[in-house]
C-alpha cells in the first residue's frame, strides 16, 4: 500500500532567498543603480576621510610646530646650543598632532635624550600649543684629561655636571675653565670619546663631582681651585679618596665620597663647616695640609700630596 508524506516541500533554496531574489529581480536595473550607487559612494567617502581626509585637517589646525613648543627658558652656559632646534630637527615630531594623547609621552622622551636636559618635569598642552617644564643639567666641575699620541686624543678639561654626565664642550671656552672647580683623576682624554649626555664611567670622576656639587657655594671664599683623586687600600680593595686644593691656601685632605664616609669619619656637612672656620680664620689660612677625617682641629705642616 503506497504511503503520502505530509506537507511535503521541494528541496532547495530556503523560501526567504528565493523572495529575495525574486524582488531584487522585480526591481528596475535604473532603480536599482540610484540606490546602490550613493550608498557606495558614502562609504568610500566615510573611509576615505576617516583615513586620508581627516588626518590632512588634524594636521593642518592641530598638527605640532616648532613655534608652538614653550620650552623653559635654557640657562647661560648653553651658549651654542639650541635644545627646541636640536630635538625639534633630530625627531618625528612635526609628524605628531596636539590631540593624540601619545604626543605628550613623545615629547617628554624626546627632551629627556638631548644631552643638556636632566629631566622634563611637566607636558602640558595648551590651546594652539604646548607648555614642557625642563630641568637643566648644570656644570659644576671641569674634568683635566691627558692626551694620547697614538689615538690622536687630545688633551685638555671637560665640563660635567653632578652626576658625572659628559656636556656639550661647544659650550665652552678656555676663558671659561677658571670658573669652574678642576679634577684632576689621571683620565685620559679618549675615554670621554662619544660619551656626550652619557655618564663618563669613571667612579674618580663621577665622585669627585659630587664633591664639587658642595664645594660650588664656598669655592670663591676658600678660594677652591681643584679637587685631586687618588688610591688607598682599605681590606684589599681600592677606595678613592679626595683633597682639595686651593689657592695660596692650605690643601685639604677631605677623604671619603660624600655619602661613603668610612667608620668614624666625620660626615660632609662637618666638613664643610669646618672648611668655612679656616677660611675666615687668617690665623688658620696658611699653606699646609689639613686633614678633615679627623676630628683634630689642628692642621699637619706637613704636605705630602700623592697628585700634583
Amino acid at each position: 500500500m503506497a504511503s503520502v508524506e505530509v506537507n511535503s516541500q521541494p528541496k532547495g533554496q530556503p523560501i526567504f532567498w528565493v523572495h529575495l531574489v525574486s524582488w531584487i529581480r522585480a526591481i528596475p536595473r535604473t532603480a536599482f543603480l540610484s540606490m546602490v550607487g550613493p550608498s557606495l559612494l558614502c562609504v568610500i567617502g566615510y573611509f576615505g576621510w576617516l583615513y586620508y581626509g581627516a588626518h590632512k585637517l588634524d594636521m593642518a589646525y592641530y598638527g605640532l610646530k616648532k613655534e608652538n613648543i614653550h620650552i623653559t627658558q635654557q640657562p647661560p652656559w648653553l651658549k651654542k646650543t639650541n635644545v627646541l632646534d636640536e630635538v625639534f630637527s633630530e625627531s618625528s615630531l612635526a609628524s605628531q598632532s596636539l590631540l593624540d594623547r601619545k604626543t605628550p609621552e613623545l615629547l617628554a622622551r624626546v627632551f629627556n635624550a638631548h644631552p643638556a636636559v636632566k629631566k622634563t618635569l611637566r607636558v602640558e598642552p595648551m590651546a594652539g600649543g604646548v607648555v614642557i617644564n625642563i630641568e637643566y643639567r648644570t656644570p659644576v666641575a671641569m674634568v683635566n684629561c691627558k692626551g694620547n699620541a697614538v689615538d690622536n686624543g687630545k688633551a685638555g678639561f671637560l665640563p660635567v655636571d653632578v652626576e658625572g654626565i659628559l656636556l656639550g664642550v661647544e659650550n665652552f671656552t678656555s676663558s671659561d675653565i677658571p670658573q669652574f672647580i678642576a679634577i684632576f683623576a689621571d683620565v685620559n682624554a679618549l675615554e670621554s670619546h662619544g660619551k656626550e649626555g652619557k655618564p663618563f664611567g669613571d667612579p674618580r670622576v663621577e665622585q669627585a663631582a659630587q664633591l664639587c656639587q658642595l664645594l660650588v657655594p664656598l669655592r670663591e671664599m676658600a678660594r677652591i681651585t681643584a679637587v685631586f683623586v687618588y688610591p688607598a687600600q682599605f681590606a684589599g680593595k681600592t677606595k678613592w679618596l679626595l683633597e682639595i686644593q686651593t689657592s695660596g691656601g692650605p690643601r685639604f685632605k677631605w677623604g671619603s665620597c660624600p655619602g661613603l664616609e668610612g667608620l668614624g669619619e666625620p660626615l660632609a656637612e662637618t666638613k664643610l663647616n669646618r672648611i668655612k672656620s679656616i677660611a675666615n680664620d687668617n690665623k688658620q689660612w696658611k699653606v699646609g695640609e689639613i686633614d678633615l677625617t679627623s676630628s683634630s682641629q689642628n692642621p699637619s705642616s706637613q704636605a705630602s700630596f700623592p697628585l700634583k
